[in-house]
C-alpha cells in the first residue's frame, strides 16, 4: 500500500488526541475500525471522487466529536457509527473490499444447507452435514485467504 497522506496522518492525531479525552468510553466508537477505514479511504482518494468526499467527511466528523467531547449524546454516537458504516458500506461496494472472515461465513451456511440436503437424499444426515460443514469451512477459508493476500479485507 502507498504511503499515507497529510490527512491521514493529521487524522490520526486527532483521534488519538480524542481517545485520550474520552478515556474507557472510547470503546464505544470503534475508532480502530474507522482508522482502517481512513487507511483505506486514504489510499483510493486519488481515484475515486467519493472516496476524496468521504476524507473531508471523517475529518469533520473527528472534529465535531473533539468539540463536544465533555457532552457526546447518543445521537451523536449514533450518528458516527453510522457514517463509519456508511462508508464501509462504499468500501465493500465499489472497491470490493471484504470484511474479515465474511466468506468463511457465507460457505459455512452453504456448506450446512449442502450436508443438509445431500443428508436428506442419501438418508444419513448425522455423516452428510458435517462434511457439508467442513466443505463450506474450507472453501471460505481459501475465499478469505485469496481475499487477503490481495488486500482487500477491511
Amino acid at each position: 500500500m502507498a504511503e499515507q497522506t497529510e490527512w491521514y496522518h493529521q487524522l490520526t492525531i486527532s483521534v488519538e488526541a480524542l481517545r485520550a479525552q474520552l478515556g474507557a468510553d472510547e470503546r464505544d466508537f470503534y475508532f480502530d475500525r474507522f482508522m482502517q477505514v481512513a487507511k483505506r479511504v486514504d489510499s483510493l482518494a486519488f481515484d475515486c471522487n467519493q472516496c476524496q468526499e468521504y476524507q473531508s467527511l471523517m475529518a469533520s466528523m473527528v472534529r465535531e466529536l473533539g468539540t463536544n467531547v465533555n457532552q457526546i449524546l447518543k445521537e451523536q454516537k449514533l450518528k458516527f457509527l453510522g457514517e463509519t458504516e456508511s462508508i464501509l458500506s462504499h468500501m465493500k461496494k465499489d472497491h470490493a473490499f471484504v470484511s474479515d472472515g465474511q466468506y468463511t461465513a457465507t460457505w459455512l451456511t452453504i456448506g450446512l444447507v449442502f450436508g443438509l440436503v445431500f443428508g436428506m437424499i442419501i438418508k444419513q444426515p448425522a455423516i452428510a452435514i458435517p462434511i457439508g460443514l467442513a466443505l463450506g469451512l474450507v472453501i471460505g477459508l481459501l475465499f478469505d485467504l485469496r481475499a487477503r493476500k490481495a488486500g482487500k479485507v477491511i
